[in-house]
Formats: C-alpha cells, structure tokens, sequence
C-alpha cells in the first residue's frame, strides 16, 4: 500500500475509519468518521509519501527518485534551503540536531542552540548549547570541548630548593569549557578520557650549584617527569623545560605543573612567559 498527503487536500491510498480507500479528502480525513489527527490540506504540494516498500519521503514529489532501496527515511526540499531540527525537551530545545543548506540566512536561539538557517551548517546540541558544528567547507569544531591555555601573571621569584612548587599561572588566554581554576592553578577533568597536557617553563638566575630540576604534570591517577641535570661552572641567566604527555584521567582527577631544584642557593625565578595547556583527545 501506498499512502500520499499531497497539497491539494486529498489522502490516496488509505482506508480508515469507515473511510472508502483511494482518493480521500484530507479535511473530511480529520474531521470525518474515524478521523485522524494531525492531517491537513494545507501544503502546497505533495507533503508526506509512504511507498509500497514502506519508505517514508517528506517533502518529495517523486520518492523514488531520491532514494534506493535501503533509505527508509529522506527528508528533501528541491529549492535547495531545507532546515530540519531533531530535537527533545520541549520549546527549549535542550537536545537537538540540526542541519540546513542554502548560501544565506539569519542566526535564531532556542535554549541557548544557535540555529543558522540556511547556511550550510548541521549542529548538535545537548544541554542547551551547541556542542558541535559543520560548516560549509566541512571544518568541525566543538564549542564545549574541554581546552586550556594559561600563563604566568608575573614572575615567581627565589623558588624554594628541594620542594614541590605550583606553577601559578593565573592568567587564562582560553578555557573552552571553563575547567582550568585560576585560583588553585589545576585543571580539572570533567569526563574521562585522555588529555593531552604541553608546558613550557622558563627558568631564570639558575644557581650552578644546582644538583638537577624537575618539571612534572602531576595528576591523580599518576606524575609524569621532565628531568634535567645540572651542575654548571657559573650561574645560568636562563633555561626553557619542554613537557608534553598523552594523560589517561578519570572525571574529577586534577593536574597541576610543578617544579623541584635540587640544592644549590635560593635563587632562581620561573618567568612570566612559561604557560602550560591542556584539551581532551578521547
């Protein structure tokens, strides 16, 4: 059986409610005996298809000609500005996907999901906000992806010999998803997954009795060691630590940057310029 509900009124291919099979007007289809809800003559042209293999077409005129055998549902517009929104939790959208083609249009708002109509975009949104997005030339990116970058606001001066010190980058230059904490200088995981962590630390006035330096990133689950040995014939001006790991953390596990010298005076500064960042991979 094939069912149409095309723009002039009519139903054809449906017997319901006493209603005879074939040509049925739709207004007499929802009001009628056994009436349906919901069907209306006011589309201009062929609304909903449903064919003999039971494939479902919305806004098509001829099915068929827009998917094979395994398509059991197209959703088409032949202007080429069809906008189609998937979406649960009522007005407010609080999850939906939504996708649109064209070249032009304006920006709308539900639950905070910004909607590009016709503008060659899709967009996946959950909890009030869009999560992902495609445009046109095919870039993806994700609005709420957990990524950092952070730095010193001045220089940390006279580090303290053999101990652990945080680097207090208290400066954020981004936070995607607002999981780095300025006050305590750690970033905190908010799902679990593997993070990649990167630091550049800048070491000034560096004792040359200084026996070895640490860089760390360390986490709950685990510490991960930059090391260099030192012992120099004269005070170095300046050194640079690079650090970089893959991190496996669980939700709620933190990471923090810190530093330990090893003997020698009291007597080197971690620059303003060191940062240190972080973003979720997986």
């Amino acid at each position: 059986m094939a069912i149409v509900i095309n723009g002039s009124g009519t139903v054809t291919g449906l017997s319901v409610g006493g209603l005879p099979d074939g040509t049925v007007d739709a207004d007499t289809l929802a009001s009628g005996a056994g009436g349906v809800d919901g069907v209306s003559s006011s589309a201009d042209a062929t609304a909903i298809k449903i064919d003999s293999s039971e494939r479902v077409a919305i806004g098509n005129t001829d099915a068929g000609n827009y998917y094979s055998s395994a398509d059991n549902l197209v959703v088409y517009d032949a202007t080429d500005h069809v906008g189609i929104t998937i979406a649960s939790g009522g007005s407010d959208k609080i999850n939906s996907i939504y996708f649109a083609d064209g070249t032009s249009g304006t920006a709308e708002y539900e639950g905070s999901i910004e909607y590009h109509h016709s503008t060659n975009t899709m967009l996946i949104g959950t909890n009030h906000a869009t999560v992902l997005s495609i445009d046109s030339t095919g870039a993806v990116t994700m609005p709420k992806q957990p990524a950092f970058l952070a730095k010193l606001a001045g220089n940390m001066n006279n580090i303290a010999n053999s101990t652990w010190t945080t680097i207090e980058a208290s400066t954020e230059i981004f936070d995607q998803n607002s999981d780095y904490n300025t006050s305590t200088y750690t970033f905190t995981a908010p799902v679990t997954g593997k993070y990649q962590f990167n630091a550049m630390v800048r070491m000034e006035n560096v004792d040359n009795n200084t026996d070895f330096q640490y860089v760390v990133f360390s986490t709950d689950n685990r510490v991960y060691y930059g090391l260099q040995s030192w012992r120099q014939t004269a005070d170095v001006p300046q050194t640079h630590h690079q650090l970089a790991i893959l991190a496996d953390m669980d939700a709620n596990d933190t990471c923090r940057v810190r530093v330990y010298i090893a003997n020698g005076h009291q007597a080197s500064d971690i620059a303003d310029t060191s940062i240190w960042s972080g973003h979720l991979v997986c």
